[in-house]
């Protein structure tokens, strides 16, 4: 058994993918301006504010081109589709730099993940249902293989989001929280992929290239 664990151990460590350096992106530009503002004089609740903005848009600037162009592989006219979300963030932005209030944009991500935890917690209610409709996705050793829901372990990291946002937020200052995003948003990866990778039927997991 220790021999087991140990494996597994070894196996999460040494295969839990890199970050992508763009997904790095977005809170290095918001330290970056945090730094420079704050260098410049400006009061930390706008600095913030007008840091957290930017690397939000820098979110929405990397991933809407991905999202058109799935839209429209799936349907003709889909894009359109895009236009109330952009809609929604532009206005979501100016909100915030019209507060100027930090605890209002920190809060933020507290919400969204507090959304896809909902989201999650409704496929999960109908995952049985979900997952009898689902064929066998490959046969492996002679055996089929079905598919693996992966609803809890976002539900689970969604959840550790919100709890390490709020208790920074009542615990630590904003150049506290500023400072520890790019390493949450680490941790937030390799916790993520270690629970992936510890679904995964055993066959997948101690024998990933066969």
């Amino acid at each position: 058994m220790i021999k087991r664990i140990a494996n597994q151990t070894w196996y999460l460590a040494t295969t839990i993918p890199s970050i992508q350096p763009g997904n790095l992106l977005p809170v290095m530009l918001m330290i970056l301006l945090w730094v420079v503002m704050t260098g410049q004089g400006v009061a930390e609740s706008p600095a913030f504010v007008m840091s957290s903005v930017a690397a939000q848009a820098c979110v929405v600037w990397r991933n809407l081109p991905r999202a058109a162009q799935s839209l429209n592989e799936a349907a003709v006219g889909r894009p359109r589709l895009v236009i109330l979300p952009v809609a929604l963030i532009i206005a979501l932005a100016a909100l915030q730099l019209w507060l100027m209030n930090p605890l209002f944009t920190q809060r933020i991500l507290s919400a969204y993940a507090l959304f896809f935890l909902f989201v999650m917690l409704i496929g999960i209610a109908r995952e049985d249902e979900m997952l009898s409709r689902v064929t066998p996705a490959e046969t492996r050793m002679g055996r089929a293989t079905m598919p693996v829901s992966l609803l809890r372990v976002n539900a689970l990291t969604a959840a550790v989001v919100i709890t390490a946002n709020e208790a920074l937020i009542a615990f630590e200052t904003l150049s506290v929280w500023i400072s520890i995003m790019p390493i949450l948003l680490l941790v937030v990866h390799a916790f993520y992929w270690a629970l992936v990778l510890s679904v995964l039927p055993s066959e997948e997991v101690y024998h990933p290239g066969q």
